[in-house]
């Protein structure tokens, strides 16, 4: 009767190990299964969604905006001559679809519907984190001689010149993946003083636009 009872409770306590590792391996599985979906998951909306970014132009200063004169190839031409600093930010919102490049980010200041300068932004290849944001600090400066303007982009030039006001309008254009990128970022700037002296500038949210011109 002793030896019985031990040998009972001992085969009472292997099969509820038994089947508590039954139990353990089954969980196990089905974590693994899970896992394996999520990850096919979003292995696929990676592929196909279509990825987004946000961009927001968080500081601007326009240092120079003006035309000059001078002698240009033994005659006196006129020049628009600009300079203009931005800080640009882009955003990925998505925690899931990864953002990279497959043509260069390519940034255009724009007066008037007409392009002044093209500065690229992020090369082809480059990646931006997932719900992440990357600033970009950019530096536009350059000349445009007048007679490649339109005249009503000179008289719109005077007019504004005239309030100290000018919208000039940064635009972003490239490629992630097969989808083409857009956008448009209006700006009102005053021209700032000389001198290190803060200029006030409010946060502008740049918009998509399908808007394709051709610049000269």
């Amino acid at each position: 009767m002793s030896n019985s009872l031990p040998s009972c409770y001992d085969r009472i306590c292997v099969g509820s190990t038994q089947e508590c590792v039954k139990w353990v391996c089954i969980f196990l599985r089905v974590l693994v299964g899970l896992g394996v979906v999520i990850v096919l998951s979003l292995i696929v909306v990676d592929s196909f969604a279509k990825p987004r970014v946000e961009a927001t132009i968080k500081d601007a200063r326009l240092n120079t905006f003006a035309f000059t004169t001078r002698k240009s190839r033994g005659a006196m031409a006129s020049f628009l001559s600009y300079n203009i600093s931005v800080a640009l930010e882009v955003l990925t919102p998505s925690r899931i679809i990864r953002i990279k490049y497959s043509e260069s980010l390519i940034a255009t200041i724009v007066f008037h519907d007409q392009r002044l300068q093209n500065i690229t932004v992020a090369e082809v290849g480059q990646k931006n984190r997932r719900a992440k944001e990357e600033l970009y600090r950019l530096h536009i400066a350059g000349e445009v001689q007048s007679f490649l303007l339109v005249d009503a982009a000179i008289e719109d030039f005077k007019k504004q010149n005239a309030t100290g006001l000018f919208n000039v309008e940064l635009r972003l254009s490239g490629k992630i993946k097969r989808n083409r990128l857009s956008m448009s970022c209006p700006l009102m700037l005053h021209l700032a003083p000389p001198g290190p002296e803060v200029v006030v500038f409010h946060e502008v949210d740049c918009k998509p636009d399908r808007r394709d011109e051709i610049y000269f």
